[in-house]
């Protein structure tokens, strides 16, 4: 058995672990969710704010958006051409590889 650097209770990193860093998504749900003073609201609702404001005076693209947010985009049509003389083959992925 290997002998110990450190007593028995003691730790070999007082300090604990380092802090994990946020990532991209959980910093801006942070910023998002902060504060904006002195109206008191948060950086989202701003945010919503404005691109409703860019809607409101005519913005295609923030009207767009907003639609496509709402009611989900409009169905796409799909036209398939390949080789008439074999069979087309559809496979359906759903993305688990068990």
């Amino acid at each position: 058995m290997a002998p110990h650097r450190w007593q028995k209770g003691e730790s070999g990193n007082p300090n604990g672990r380092r802090r994990k860093e946020r990532g991209l998504t959980e910093e801006l749900r942070h910023l998002l969710d902060a504060k904006w003073e002195p109206q008191g609201w948060t950086n989202r609702q701003l945010l919503i704010q404005g691109l409703l404001c860019d809607a409101l005076t005519g913005s295609l693209d923030a009207k767009k958006y907003i639609f496509d947010r709402m009611e989900g985009k409009p169905a796409q049509a799909l036209e398939l051409a390949g080789d008439k003389t074999r069979p087309l083959v559809i496979k359906y992925v759903d993305g688990n590889t068990t």
